[in-house]
């Protein structure tokens, strides 16, 4: 493929990432590029690609040039949610994920590079959301939407020939809409924007002595977000329409990942991290011609994130992945409510990838299949989450120059 028609990809890639709507079930989300899709996100200490920005930027100091990756995961979501005996579907619907990235090498030891991608992200709505009570409307989103754009610069340095180091800071731009209630007489609509900032980190380190191995750990700071914005309707919550804003605490993360090249043609690696999720204590909403502000208690637990992926080179042009991810749901079971109706995971992942002449393309399936959980609401109604599931295709094409 010539630089030309990369570029045309490139560029088209470019104008989807500007009009699509970025959402998805989950909350944290991983899905970074294809590869690292097919590999169960276990690509923090092997084979760097521009997406390492996002999982390991101490990777970006194996490539060599200038390199250009963009791509895009399409995510499908379904399950059902039961309050009080009440039992309602989420609408099955298709999400896109984009995802650009750039590497530059500057010097023999010092690379840069920036990404564009997202972190964070909620998205769905239910069927027959109106025949829900109002004592479960007024209380529980029918739809709810959070949109996260990341972007973020780094900058990384081999500092000996088998230590890797980088940072970077992230600038975060979230974008918020909850409904809840129907009709004219309790119908709300909450929407706001907020942008903040954090840093990330990333250490990989391949020693002469045991080259067969490798090891990284990265750590990404939390976030606070105060998106302001507007409230219009009237409710339980509110009586008159006016400016809001909405206070929320998305966590830090600890990973370390392991690889190991049994075979010049084979990588394993496996992969721990830690998500802090115990900071999102809850949504707050404060009305500004309201004293009392909306308080939607949370109380998330602290998680971890266990990943393994295989990557088979079958020939010069060729690799063959999978991947195998389980990732603990941060819910407590005290204070379930509609907006993520999910419980732990269990992801299976595989996908092929096309390497010739500085082109590539990489394709990669997930199926995930989500476990049940029930419990309570804070207003101690009965819930029940069921039959969730996702399935996810992700395309990314790299270039270097």
């Amino acid at each position: 493929m010539t630089k030309k028609t990369f570029l045309k990809i490139f560029a088209c890639i470019l104008a989807c990432a500007n009009t699509l709507n970025l959402q998805a079930a989950g909350f944290a989300l991983y899905e970074y590029s294809a590869r690292g899709n097919a590999m169960g996100g276990a690509v923090l200490a092997n084979k760097a690609e521009p997406a390492s920005i996002a999982a390991n930027p101490a990777l970006i100091t194996k490539l060599k040039g200038t390199q250009v990756q963009a791509g895009m995961t399409a995510v499908t979501v379904g399950g059902s949610t039961e309050i009080a005996g009440q039992k309602r579907d989420l609408k099955t619907s298709t999400f896109y994920l984009p995802n650009l990235y750039i590497t530059r090498q500057m010097r023999d030891h010092i690379y840069l590079g920036v990404g564009l991608f997202s972190r964070f992200g909620l998205g769905g709505k239910y069927k027959d959301y109106s025949t829900w009570s109002s004592a479960i409307s007024e209380r529980q989103s029918y739809r709810m939407d959070l949109v996260t754009y990341s972007v973020n610069p780094v900058m990384a340095s081999r500092v000996t020939d088998d230590l890797s180091l980088a940072g970077g800071f992230e600038i975060m731009y979230a974008h918020l809409i909850e409904d809840k209630g129907f009709g004219r007489q309790n119908g709300v609509r909450i929407e706001g924007d907020s942008i903040t900032w954090g840093a990330n980190f990333g250490l990989y380190y391949n020693p002469s002595w045991a080259e067969k191995w490798g090891a990284a750990l990265t750590y990404r700071t939390k976030t606070r977000h105060l998106a302001s914005g507007e409230v219009s309707g009237t409710g339980l919550f509110t009586s008159a329409s006016g400016e809001a804003t909405a206070a929320l605490a998305l966590p830090d993360q600890l990973a370390f990942g392991l690889s190991f090249a049994p075979l010049k043609k084979l990588t394993f690696e496996a992969d721990i991290m830690g998500i802090f999720w115990s900071s999102y204590k809850q949504l707050r909403i404060d009305y500004n011609d309201l004293r009392a502000p909306n308080n939607e208690f949370k109380h998330y637990k602290d998680v971890y994130r266990f990943s393994l992926g295989a990557e088979y080179s079958l020939t010069d042009n060729w690799d063959l992945r999978a991947g195998y991810v389980y990732d603990e749901s941060p819910i407590n079971h005290k204070y379930m409510d509609t907006m993520v109706p999910a419980d732990d995971r269990h992801i299976f992942s595989g996908g092929v990838g096309y390497n010739a002449k500085g082109f590539g393309v990489d394709v990669s399936y997930s199926y995930m299949i989500v476990s049940d959980l029930t419990g309570t609401t804070e207003h101690g109604q009965t819930a029940k989450y069921k039959d969730a599931t996702s399935h996810m295709i992700g395309l990314s094409f790299k270039y270097a120059f």
